[in-house]
């Protein structure tokens, strides 16, 4: 019995130790995030397409395919977001969330009307599966828009709060990503997903209301 009980009071204090480790993990590195003030409008989008070493500082894990700390984050549901989004809140005491469709579409211009989120070549702004080796690639490495935004072309599709055609359990996505061809990461093209279902095709951008 006196065996019994060492071993289970080892397990127990393993499992505290471990729990301590996660909840310090995730509150290591946290910075937050950076944000750009849309020019005549009340909300601010996030200037990076959320990064995995971001995730993991909230959340203390990383569900990525793509590893890599300053790689966008994927494989999350629009679902797994609001759980990130309610901890982030709690932490920063802001009220950070998905752009509304709308929202995202008038910042990917920067500005003036192109083909893509910056500029009418897709190269010089958007990661996609003529130039990306097949992978995702860490945030910010392409021209910005006009607003200074990065990856909103390409790189990954990123969540959006709208609902697609009124169905709710499916959520529209945008800007297209680095499997796409680059017909699909013009500023125009939108798609949708499952709201349960994470892809690693999939990251997300945060915004927030401005007071």
């Amino acid at each position: 019995m006196k065996i019994i009980h060492r071993v289970a009071a080892t397990l127990f204090l393993s499992v505290c130790l471990l729990t301590l480790g996660m909840a310090a993990r995730a509150g290591d590195d946290f910075h937050e995030p950076v944000m750009v003030s849309i020019p005549g409008k009340n909300y601010a989008l996030g200037k990076y397409e959320v990064t995995q070493a971001e995730w993991e500082a909230v959340m203390g894990n990383n569900p990525s395919k793509l590893k890599g700390a300053n790689l966008p984050v994927e494989r999350v549901s629009w679902n797994d977001v609001q759980d990130y989004l309610k901890r982030l809140n709690q932490k920063t005491g802001k009220n950070f969330r998905l752009p509304a469709e709308a929202e995202w579409d008038y910042a990917c211009h920067g500005g003036s009307q192109t083909q893509y989120c910056g500029g009418n070549d897709a190269d010089a702004v958007a990661w996609h599966n003529g130039n990306s080796g097949g992978k995702s690639h860490p945030a910010g490495r392409k021209q910005a828009n006009g607003y200074g935004l990065y990856d909103m072309s390409g790189n990954v599709w990123e969540w959006t709060g709208n609902c697609w055609e009124g169905d709710c359990a499916k959520r529209v996505l945008r800007g297209g990503g680095w499997y796409s061809i680059p017909q699909e990461v013009r500023s125009a093209i939108r798609d949708w997903e499952a709201a349960s279902k994470g892809s690693f095709l999939i990251g997300f951008r945060l915004a927030r209301t401005l007071p």
